[in-house]
């Protein structure tokens, strides 16, 4: 193997990465809270449509 061979192929070592990575912007927290605007709020029951799923037929029917 000549030395032009041996240069001109990549090396996994050699690789640059495919993601750029970029500083974070100036102010910013490296380790924000859970949830800035609070809490979340209570879910919906899984009972609460029940009524209007029933009542709604298809066309069809």
């Amino acid at each position: 193997m000549s030395d032009e061979d041996a240069q001109g192929r990549f090396s996994a070592a050699r690789r640059a990465r495919r993601r750029v990575t970029t500083p974070p912007p100036p102010g910013s927290d490296p380790a924000p809270s859970s949830d800035p605007h609070g809490a979340e709020p209570a879910r919906n029951r899984g009972t609460e449509n029940d009524e209007r799923l029933t009542a709604d037929k298809p066309p069809h029917y």
